[in-house]
């Protein structure tokens, strides 16, 4: 069966549908979020969306479906994402955001598939991300696609969200 969405790099001209994305998809964390949490603003999402994608240690791969930006990820050195490591062999995999209306068609396994591929083509050996802990239904498919906790829940003020680090093997 073809899939109805096509993977491709993301371009500069993705940066509006990239950030409205990123904001779309943490809407669902006041379910589980502090009192008083706000999630990432469109404008700054947007400046900052605009910065990365000029960035070639930036990849980000974005899923279309009639026309339109329904899903990305981002394989970064760990050395340049949030909470920096300074190991070459270690990528960072950030903003795996699928939308609504994909949820359980298998896009976002794609996406991660088309990560893994990104990072084992630039000879990462293993891959790092941070989710929110109160976000079940994320951890749940990441443990299903191989990722592991390595961490104790901790409090990362940016974004204000207790996380958690998992780690996957890119082999």
């Amino acid at each position: 069966m073809t899939p109805a969405f096509e993977l491709r790099p993301a371009t500069p001209a993705d940066a509006e549908a990239l950030a409205l994305g990123a904001v779309d998809g943490v809407a669902d964390y006041l379910t589980f979020a502090p009192p008083g949490w706000t999630g990432p603003a469109y404008g700054p999402e947007l400046e900052y969306t605009r910065v990365v994608l000029a960035d070639p240690a930036y990849h980000c791969i974005v899923a279309e479906a009639g026309g339109r930006v329904v899903g990305q990820v981002t394989v970064v050195p760990a050395a340049r994402a949030a909470r920096p490591v300074e190991d070459s062999a270690l990528g960072h995999l950030r903003n795996l955001y699928v939308d609504r209306s994909q949820w359980a068609s298998g896009l976002a396994a794609a996406l991660m598939r088309a990560a893994l591929e990104d990072a084992r083509a630039r000879g990462f050996v293993q891959l790092r991300l941070f989710v929110a802990e109160g976000q079940a239904r994320a951890r749940r498919f990441y443990e299903r696609q191989g990722w592991r906790a390595v961490s104790a829940p901790y409090f990362d003020p940016v974004p204000g969200l207790s996380m958690i680090e998992y780690r996957r093997a890119v082999g």
